[in-house]
């Protein structure tokens, strides 16, 4: 069985990468840091700077040293800013 974490996108993450969810295998001693770039790879237009976003790993948010394992659910949520 193949080992895999699921990073789900939302608001205009999904108007982006034209999907809500993708799936990433995920390695022993994987961090969150790898599925960052993963991501960055694959969507080079989605803006996640650091500060840009928070992260969530299963609804907790987490820092992005934080080692990942499968059936983990990534997101990488856009600060929202208001007046």
């Amino acid at each position: 069985m193949k080992k895999v974490i699921s990073i789900e996108f939302f608001g205009m993450q999904r108007a982006v990468t034209k999907t809500d969810s993708i799936c990433m295998p995920v390695t022993e001693n994987m961090k969150v840091t790898d599925a960052l770039e993963y991501v960055r790879n694959r969507y080079p237009s989605l803006p996640l700077d650091k500060g840009m976003v928070l992260i969530t790993v299963n609804q907790e948010m987490v820092s992005p040293d934080t080692v990942l394992k499968a059936d983990d659910t990534v997101l990488f949520l856009p600060y929202i800013s208001g007046g």
